[in-house]
């Protein structure tokens, strides 16, 4: 198999003819590449060293799937009329959120054709997808309706707003998720993508609570899922937070009926449990610490910590072998190239 249909078999439930791996590289490609991180995300976002940095990662590492653009939290940001700090060799942050000011946003549409960075971005997209013809599934990364809520208000007037405001958390909430629509569907209308992620460290009920998710991130997931649906594109959704926890696993029945396909858990989760109990109804996303064993090795570690995964989880029908969260510049790439080397010689028998 071609690293596109090994993702997608996995995420239809179906056997490969190995382990999947998805590492959603955000913005490690810059270090590859050696680019700064305002010369390709500021201003109007330069998609020719954006697909250029994807590219070379992806020969390096030969991935079965990547992002299909070089992406940072809070793409839309700067257009709505918030500031973004670009650090030289760091990560984009939100430096100034652009609704954090007032209790009446104006929640306008954007144009994603014209806006900036919106058409650079979009062709990053096509540019990937015609250079990788398959060798790697495209994927749309997209946030998830708290989180990108949360970036476009601040973590902690959007935590103010649940107790003093709801139905300004509605409005959010519903803006946000029509913003990540919209984005899915210009992406999809660029390039042929193959999977939309609905990346959500905010939705994370051990965050904001369990009624918060039900109230605000599964219904948005769902219609972010519907609208993925009506172009012919799979979901992953992937919240923070211990969705293997007692009080938490019926969370998880209501992202199964959601109807997304793919869920992508978190470090601290036990994957056993999900497994047992999940395995069979959605396909499961996940493995190594990012935060901890990948960034930190040695390979020695890196090696223990991927391989029980790979075990526990063999013959990978309905699992993607991924990090517990995305990576960012900075990580180690000697430690990726181990990983990488570690599911590529795992043993394939019983497949």
């Amino acid at each position: 198999m071609r690293g596109r249909e090994r993702f997608l078999t996995a995420l239809r439930r179906e056997r490969p003819d190995g382990p999947p791996v998805f590492l959603r590289d955000l913005t490690l490609a810059l270090d590859q590449a050696g680019y700064t991180t305002p010369e390709v995300c500021a201003g109007r976002y330069d998609p020719d060293k954006a697909a250029s940095s994807i590219m070379a990662l992806h020969h390096r590492l030969g991935q079965d799937a990547v992002v299909g653009c070089v992406h940072f939290l809070g793409m839309e940001v700067e257009a709505l009329g918030g500031e973004v700090s670009y650090p030289t060799w760091g990560i984009p942050s939100v430096a100034r959120p652009p609704f954090q000011g007032t209790n009446d946003p104006a929640l306008v549409p954007l144009d994603l054709k014209r806006k900036e960075p919106f058409p650079n971005v979009l062709e990053c997209y096509r540019r990937v997808a015609e250079g990788l013809r398959g060798e790697a599934a495209i994927v749309c990364n997209l946030e998830g309706p708290l989180t990108k809520a949360a970036l476009l208000r601040g973590l902690e007037n959007l935590a103010l707003d649940m107790h003093y405001d709801p139905a300004l958390v509605q409005r959010l909430v519903d803006y946000a998720t029509a913003l990540g629509a919209e984005y899915l569907e210009a992406v999809a209308a660029e390039a042929p993508i193959d999977c939309a992620f609905i990346a959500a460290a905010s939705d994370n009920p051990d965050l904001f609570g369990r009624e918060a998710f039900v109230r605000y991130s599964v219904p948005h997931v769902k219609r972010l899922r519907e609208r993925a649906t009506g172009i012919g594109l799979p979901t992953v959704f992937h919240p923070h937070g211990d969705m293997a926890s007692v009080a938490n696993l019926p969370l998880m029945e209501e992202v199964i009926a959601s109807g997304v396909e793919g869920f992508q858990f978190a470090e601290g989760n036990d994957a056993g449990a999900l497994k047992r109990r999940f395995g069979e109804r959605i396909c499961l996303m996940g493995g190594i610490d990012a935060f901890s064993t990948l960034l930190l090795g040695p390979e020695g570690r890196i090696a223990e910590e991927a391989e029980g995964y790979l075990r526990a989880f063999r013959p990978w029908g309905g699992y993607v072998f991924m990090c517990s969260c995305s990576l960012h510049r900075g990580m180690p790439l000697e430690n990726v190239d181990a990983l990488m080397r570690c599911v590529r010689r795992f043993p394939r028998e019983g497949v």
